[in-house]
């Protein structure tokens, strides 16, 4: 006899590293290799970079915003953990607590297919959603009225584990084959 071994958690962590953005990448890295080199020509050669040069400190300031943009753009992600205890998430590095949802304060949990919303944080018909890439997420229905959509990357491996710890509705086996 076989032992089923259950998991005890869900856990994903998303980040933008998706091959359709390297565009926005080498857009940033592009503008930010242009800033360094007018602040080269201005601050150490002394030579002004065009022909109505910018302040050294607004070339500056342009520069370190770029260099964030990237920074951030490359390190930020989304981190799901889903357990019996309820649904957690956070965008690393702007949260450092996870916000948290518990079973009883959630009326309904599914996955969805939805249109492109576009990434990050977005208020949309779907309720919030926290999207990274791609059109599938966990809808929740809070008590409260309010509905939260957690994109996925890995919407079949979801599905299992909520039919594991039985949080998906009870039609829900059924409206996906009709």
């Amino acid at each position: 006899m076989q032992d089923t071994v259950y998991e005890t958690k869900f856990e994903e962590s998303q980040s933008f590293r998706q091959k359709g953005l390297f565009v926005v990448y080498f857009i940033l890295l592009a503008l930010l290799g242009l800033f360094i080199y007018a602040d080269v020509q201005q601050i150490i050669l002394d030579r002004p970079f065009g022909s109505k040069p910018a302040p050294i400190v607004v070339l500056v300031f342009i520069t370190f915003f770029i260099l964030a943009l990237l920074v951030l753009f490359y390190v930020a992600r989304l981190q799901t953990i889903i357990s019996e205890e309820g649904v957690k998430f956070r965008w690393v590095p702007f949260q450092r607590a996870f916000s948290h949802y518990t079973w009883e304060n959630i009326i309904k949990a599914e996955i969805i297919k939805y249109g492109f919303v576009g990434y990050g944080l977005r208020l949309t018909s779907y309720g919030t959603v926290h999207n990274v890439a791609g059109n599938k997420g966990l809808q929740l229905t809070l008590k409260s009225g309010g509905r939260v959509v957690l994109g996925t990357q890995k919407p079949v491996q979801l599905e299992a584990f909520l039919q594991q710890i039985d949080k998906l509705p009870k039609d829900y086996s059924e409206r996906l084959s009709g």
